[in-house]
């Protein structure tokens, strides 16, 4: 059962290939902000639930703080519904995010099959929209702070009830995204291809590192190449040694490869990419400004 559970993702990649292959498969276009393109998120739940936690790269460091009732985001639903925020954010030139009338609405929303989620989507989802965001340069200028901090949402109305996914609510539910948070998203986001999201969908390694080579490569007019230290320092579980995680990242780059041209590699030690097509090959249409709403529904 378990060896079945990791060989799906490479099922699902497979076909996918073969539906684009046969030009079966149409172009679905996602977003994401570069916060989380830059920074991974736990990979599994933290232990002792810690007030805050913060990932630290050679340039940036991130700091996520939590809501006194709940976790720190953690895992692929976390990711997942991330993705699902920036998408509607940047499609919909809003900051008021609509999750739908039934628990089923919203899973099929972010990308689940309708009944295989649980409620830990729901669990991350309300620890990421519950939670403040920090990003600080590691090394200022001498005598200089510099910084941003925001909280992810401003305010939520959300009843779902997962043991009756289909329960009906009066309205819908909705987030009201804190207005720079939103502002943030919309003028940093970078189009993801969603079908290769989606064979992802388990994996969050897999969905930070696809993340990261559509967002390294958007615009790239030059080759790239650095210590592969510092990608296991954005992405690596912490709990695992460099070798492994190579491992595995050399592993998703060549079935990224197989779908998506992007010409990068691993090589002694350091890791090159090169400019390549763009991970979505439809035209992005032009950003509208985005319209704001405060937390009583005003604009």
């Amino acid at each position: 059962m378990k060896q079945d559970v990791m060989n799906r993702p490479k099922r699902e990649f497979l076909d996918l290939i073969v539906g684009k292959k046969f030009e079966e498969v149409k172009e679905d276009i996602g977003f994401s902000s570069n916060i989380f393109m830059v920074f991974g998120l736990p990979t599994h739940k933290l232990k002792d639930n810690p007030t805050y936690w913060a990932k630290k790269t050679s340039l940036c460091e991130l700091t996520i703080t939590r809501h006194e009732k709940y976790e720190i985001p953690y895992g692929c639903y976390a990711r997942m519904n991330q993705i699902f925020i920036d998408t509607e954010v940047r499609t919909k030139n809003t900051n008021i995010i609509d999750v739908g009338k039934t628990f089923n609405d919203y899973v099929k929303k972010v990308g689940y099959h309708e009944g295989r989620a649980n409620k830990a989507l729901l669990r991350q989802l309300i620890n990421y929209i519950t939670s403040v965001i920090r990003v600080e340069p590691k090394n200022p200028m001498p005598g200089r702070i510099i910084g941003i901090q925001s909280v992810v949402a401003r305010a939520w109305d959300i009843y779902f009830d997962v043991q009756n996914p289909e329960q009906l609510t009066f309205s819908k539910g909705q987030i009201i995204l804190d207005e720079n948070y939103a502002r943030y998203i919309h003028k940093h986001s970078v189009p993801l291809d969603m079908n290769v999201v989606r064979c992802f969908k388990r994996n969050p390694l897999a969905l930070d590192f696809y993340r990261f080579l559509a967002y390294r490569n958007n615009n790239l007019n030059k080759t790239v190449a650095f210590p592969d230290q510092l990608l296991f320092e954005q992405l690596g579980p912490e709990e695992e040694n460099e070798r492994k995680v190579r491992m595995k990242l050399k592993g998703l780059l060549k079935m990224i490869q197989m779908y998506w041209p992007v010409r990068a590699k691993f090589e002694d030690g350091y890791f090159e990419l090169q400019p390549s097509p763009p991970a979505v090959q439809r035209k992005i249409p032009s950003k509208k400004p985005i319209i704001i709403v405060n937390k009583s529904g005003e604009k």
